[in-house]
């Protein structure tokens, strides 16, 4: 019974819109509603006795009967694309705030995982150091490094580009620096000081002193930055370097600073940068790595191209006791 209820429903339809290419044609050359109806009830004027052969009242009574079926059609129509509508939007909220939802909870791990580690160092009270007679030592001293001879640096690349301290966690890109400040657990935005000049920035909680404090390592903009508070217990600030060709040493001057040649910039990030961008990143990768071995960089190479060209041009020159820098 239900597929043949469909079948007539179908067919009806079929026979409802066996018409539309003709009414289209007219209503494109009417050029609208009111000139389509002028028309046709002309027509029905004009070829058939609508009016006169049943009385006015019937005519007037039989064009309202169909107006009203088709209005009612209309509006049921307009009706279920309204609730359809409407579903597709609940759906798609739903899976915005899934989605919201899942971010903050990956932030809220990040977080924590940042904060953990500093309040335990911050809780564990540091050992007494014993008193140590001195003692003549008999240990002989490593011969000093000849004058301009870098000391070999071991360490690791740092982590995220950035650092630490005992007060806050950071890391950079080239074009902006995140920092994280842990605050006591509860804390809101509106207990939240921050200012954020182009060299200047403090940090803290309202009446209290500042936790963070000082002159940047560099010019920031502070129209393009801004802060937030991340599960009431940190804020991470974004600041947005001035100048964005620039590795920071640290974020405020007299904060631990870190090595910016043992930078090394995720590949994925140098292809979101413009040609003329990532060649300048490049160069400057390249010059630290020539410089970490000894060798000369792009610009010294360039000099020393140049220098052999000049002296295979010039043969009759004497360049043995030439001395070049």
């Amino acid at each position: 019974a239900e597929y043949m209820g469909r079948t007539a429903k179908a067919r009806k339809m079929s026979q409802d819109e066996r018409f539309d290419g003709v009414f289209l044609n007219v209503a494109q050359s009417a050029q609208g509603i009111e000139p389509l109806f002028d028309a046709f009830f002309g027509f029905l004027a004009r070829k058939t006795d609508f009016y006169t052969g049943a009385g006015s009242d019937i005519a007037e009574t039989t064009t309202m009967k169909f107006f009203k079926k088709h209005q009612d059609s209309a509006k049921e129509k307009k009706a279920q694309e309204e609730k359809r509508r409407q579903r597709e939007e609940e759906r798609k909220k739903k899976e915005e705030e899934k989605r919201r939802e899942e971010q903050a909870n990956r932030k809220k791990i990040e977080i924590e995982e940042i904060i953990e580690p500093m309040e335990t160092t911050a809780s564990v009270p540091a050992a007494p150091e014993a008193a140590v007679a001195p003692v003549a030592s008999t240990a002989v001293e490593p011969a000093k490094k000849e004058e301009g001879e870098e000391e070999e640096d071991s360490t690791p690349p740092p982590e995220g580009n950035g650092g630490s301290t005992d007060k806050y966690v950071w890391t950079q890109t080239l074009g902006a620096l995140e920092i994280v400040v842990p605050v006591p657990r509860g804390t809101t935005a509106k207990q939240i000081s921050c200012d954020i000049g182009v060299r200047k920035f403090k940090l803290g909680l309202k009446g209290q002193p500042p936790i963070v404090e000082g002159e940047l390592h560099d010019k920031v903009k502070p129209d393009e930055s801004y802060w937030t508070v991340v599960d009431n217990q940190a804020v991470q600030i974004n600041l947005e370097k001035f100048d964005q060709m620039k590795w920071w040493k640290c974020v405020v001057v007299g904060d631990p600073e870190i090595n910016t040649q043992k930078i090394v910039p995720e590949n994925s990030k140098l292809s979101d940068l413009d040609g003329e961008t990532r060649s300048t990143v490049e160069k400057m990768m390249f010059d630290q790595r020539q410089k970490q071995m000894g060798l000369p960089t792009s610009e010294e190479q360039q000099k020393q191209d140049m220098l052999k060209k000049f002296m295979a041009a010039h043969p009759e020159m004497d360049f043995s006791k030439a001395k070049f820098s």
